[in-house]
């Protein structure tokens, strides 16, 4: 499997994101942009995440289900390593240091499939 690693936050109000990667696509940023998210006991959101490693980028469109601090991602990868593969993972909301402050974040990891 090739698992990579992140964590994100909101830029602002959104709909942009921003993090940090690792693991099998190499350190790097991640830039990602909220598509549409519908609140709920299980929030759904269609996002677009970057992974920008040092070693393999890509760029996924994925399906989030949020349930409590908890998330199921799938979806597919658009661009760079592993174009055409499925993606699958899961993240947890936390606290997040960022930029001087302190907001919501969320720390997951994403299977490319390659």
């Amino acid at each position: 499997m090739a698992t990579s690693t992140f964590t994100k936050w909101m830029v602002g109000e959104g709909p942009g994101m921003a993090g940090v990667v690792g693991g099998a696509v190499g350190d790097g940023t991640y830039a990602g942009t909220v598509l549409e998210m519908n609140p709920g006991a299980t929030t759904t959101v269609e996002a677009r995440y970057g992974f920008n490693g040092s070693e393999r980028p890509f760029t996924a469109l994925v399906h989030v289900e949020q349930t409590g601090l908890h998330a199921v991602i799938t979806g597919v990868v658009t661009d760079g390593w592993g174009k055409g593969n499925l993606v699958s993972g899961e993240y947890d909301e936390i606290k997040c240091d960022h930029d001087g402050a302190t907001t919501d974040g969320w720390r997951g990891i994403l299977d490319n499939g390659a």
